[in-house]
């Protein structure tokens, strides 16, 4: 019988790069574990290795974090996840392959952690790390698949059958988890250096809550996740402006309760940066134009525009949509973000949202810069980079400089001055005082509490300078879109949608991948478990996802 690996051993795990100091792991593969993770130098490499796992999980191309949504679609290139919704779509995918086997490689070395920790005092705050770090990668499992094998302990041995929890109990052990980890004292409040804590405990047991409440029915749960929310910062008011807190001087941020880290001094800056920079962008031509490496595989569609388009006397207000958004590309795509250029390197294109088409005579005017920029229109049909009248489908699909980039994610340091993928060192936000304040409102709608859910609307509106919200405006739809202004390609939206059950309602209307109305049935709100996994599990044979087997 084949049997399925979840121990990683300290061979296994060598490859693995740190990003920084404490992540860098120092692993001597001719050494016995017994010898060296026993000794305070061998358990801390360990405990380093551990967090290596988030760079493989979010370092790497998002397809079933982000593809497949209202907000992003197929660029130029095609990715296979990108049909999500066809027959083409089997347990045999790749892209649901790794996602499952790179969270089980993630969860066994969390474990060797735990194993290694047991209970010495000294290895505590590891240990609580660690258990922290494989709850978000168990939380991760249950949006994708439902109930999944809980793997709780280290094993020194294969293990050939290990059978899925349901869903409730996967969540139930993921909010025991947390809540244990969110009241213990090994854990500081907040961390400054990459490490889980105690805010990000209540962060991701608010989203537990939030997430089981919808299947549970239950409001005592939706309770529980505003009470998490509350005690992670919700209702704290976000003073950094949006554009800020995404450059490279909001890292180390308070808003920030837990990140991936990157640094550039302790890897190869080549190869080893994250690819949050390159995709969600429209390709942009070679090196030598002088503007970033972009994958142009998932864009954003034209409904990630229009939802910042809620105003029409002002939508241009909400800060958030200069922070996503490069809508001037000059001569360098660089020259934006130096002071000396921004205002006076030609604008060659300009990509102009539908609520500013009237003002096009007054932006030209402000600086000489504009004189001579070609109009693309972010509208349905309008202008391309030749003038000509095409879709924005078209746009996004066919042409270079097609559609305006996501400069959201985008490196001034290491990813301007390398052309590659994987050039960037900013930090990946994974938990942040924004999408808290979210959880936070959510939480109220589900309990009919519109007022409730206003005032943690208005914390996140307040800090973007967005037009003030109404409480008749406190729905679920509201909230969606709302975290899309917010929160746009930072590993939430298809999770999103598949937990408020919004998903083929929003796919269908908003994602131009030749998705047909009521192409996505009920089946396609879970991923189906891997064909190889199940090859590998004797006790998954029977046991797929509902409309997969």
């Amino acid at each position: 019988m084949k049997k399925i690996y979840l121990l990683a051993t300290a061979f296994s795990f060598a490859t693995l790069t740190g990003c920084s100091d404490f992540l860098d792991q120092d692993l001597k593969s001719n050494v016995p574990g017994a010898e060296y993770y026993e000794t305070t130098a061998g358990f801390e490499s360990l405990a380093n290795a551990a967090y290596s796992s988030l760079r493989t999980i979010y370092g790497g191309d998002p397809w079933l974090f982000e593809g497949g949504t209202d907000l992003f679609a197929s660029g130029r290139n095609s990715v296979n996840p990108s049909a999500l919704y066809g027959s083409a779509f089997t347990s045999a995918n790749d892209a649901v392959t790794t996602f499952y086997t790179d969270h089980y490689k993630a969860i066994s070395l969390a474990n060797e952690v735990i194993y290694w920790g047991g209970s010495d005092e000294s290895r505590a705050l590891r240990v609580a790390e660690a258990r922290g770090l494989r709850a978000l990668y168990y939380l991760n499992l249950v949006q994708q698949f439902g109930g999944v094998p809980l793997i709780k302990e280290r094993t020194a041995t294969p293990i050939s059958e290990a059978s899925r929890a349901s869903t409730i109990d996967t969540y139930n052990y993921i909010i025991g988890e947390l809540s244990s980890l969110a009241a213990s004292s090994a854990l500081p409040n907040q961390a400054t250096d990459g490490r889980f804590n105690k805010r990000a405990a209540n962060h991701y047991l608010a989203k537990a809550y939030l997430s089981k409440g919808y299947i549970s029915n239950n409001d005592d749960d939706f309770r529980a996740a505003l009470s998490a929310a509350q005690a992670a910062g919700a209702g704290q008011a976000l003073t950094t402006p949006f554009a800020t807190l995404f450059s490279n001087a909001g890292e180390g941020n308070e808003e920030i309760l837990f990140y991936v880290e990157y640094d550039a001094k302790t890897v190869d800056k080549n190869t080893d940066g994250n690819k949050q920079q390159a995709h969600f962008c429209a390709y942009l031509d070679g090196q030598e134009k002088g503007h970033k490496y972009t994958s142009s595989t998932l864009t954003p569609t034209l409904r990630m525009h229009e939802l910042f388009n809620t105003n029409t006397n002002n939508a241009s207000q909400d800060e958030r949509y200069e922070g996503t958004f490069m809508t001037e590309l000059r001569q360098s795509y660089w020259h934006y973000y130096d002071e000396d250029k921004k205002n006076t390197s030609p604008v060659t294109y300009y990509y102009c949202p539908s609520w500013e088409l009237a003002n096009i005579d007054t932006w030209r005017s402000e600086y000489p810069s504009r004189a001579n920029a070609q109009v693309v229109e972010m509208t349905a049909e309008g202008t391309n980079i030749n003038n000509i009248v095409t879709s924005y489908y078209s746009k996004m699909r066919e042409d270079v400089y097609g559609v305006a980039s996501f400069r959201k994610f985008d490196d001034i340091g290491n990813g301007k001055e390398i052309f590659s993928t994987t050039s960037s060192m900013k930090d990946i936000y994974l938990a942040r005082l924004g999408e808290t304040n979210l959880i936070a409102a959510e939480a109220c709608i589900k309990l009919k509490d519109q007022p409730g859910a206003l005032s943690y609307i208005k914390i996140v509106r307040d800090r973007a300078k967005a037009t003030t919200a109404t409480q008749s405006e406190m729905t679920i739809d509201y909230i969606l879109n709302e975290r899309a202004r917010e929160l746009a390609g930072e590993y939430h939206r298809w999770a999103d949608l598949a937990r408020t059950g919004k998903l083929a309602e929003y796919v269908e209307a908003y994602n131009p991948d030749e998705i047909n109305a009521g192409q996505i049935t009920k089946k396609f709100y879970l991923r189906p478990i891997p064909l190889s996994a199940i090859e590998l599990n004797s006790a998954l044979q029977d046991d797929q996802n509902e409309g997969w087997e």
